[in-house]
């Protein structure tokens, strides 16, 4: 089955890549989507949660504070007459067992400079960070992590981990 939106989603993209709307660009893009979306089908993500938009707005907001207060601290890193400490690599276990949740946590926390996601165990609900400066308190990473993971739950969760989170039942 074809998945209209993804192919409208495709398209589009295409366009932009192309910074043109023609009719041409048009077909092309389309003709470009369903082949994409025939060969390289994905599974479709199953999310039993709900939308909850001052927490989201929360969670946005928390994560552009933390993208501008690492961008400075590894820029610090990058101009300071000391050398580089040494790096590390840390383990985090989740508390969600969500798909859609553990890959939105660990992008989240991909995305703010000085961490980069290893791997990802769904099963085991486990992820594997790089940590650019490991001279810094790695529980504090750690905690950060898991508070990121917090607040998805609150904006996102389904209503059985958000009782949870809020019960105090997810530390």
């Amino acid at each position: 089955m074809i998945r209209w939106t993804a192919v409208l989603g495709l398209t589009l993209l295409w366009l932009m890549l192309w910074g043109d709307v023609t009719p041409l660009l048009v077909l092309g893009g389309v003709l470009v989507a369903l082949v994409v979306v025939v060969v390289f089908p994905f599974p479709k993500a199953d999310w039993d949660g709900s939308f909850r938009p001052l927490p989201f707005l929360v969670l946005a907001g928390r994560f552009a504070f933390d993208l501008v207060v690492a961008s400075f601290q590894v820029a610090w890193i990058a101009v300071r007459p000391k050398e580089l400490g040494d790096s590390a690599v840390i383990a985090v276990q989740l508390h969600t067992r969500s798909d859609l949740l553990l890959v939105l946590t660990s992008e989240l926390v991909s995305l703010v400079p000085g961490s980069l996601l290893i791997e990802l165990d769904a099963e085991q609900g486990k992820i594997w960070l790089h940590v650019l400066d490991g001279g810094q308190d790695l529980a504090k990473v750690e905690a950060g992590v898991l508070a990121q993971e917090r607040r998805l739950i609150a904006a996102l969760g389904s209503r059985e981990e958000r009782d949870a989170y809020c019960s105090g039942a997810i530390s």
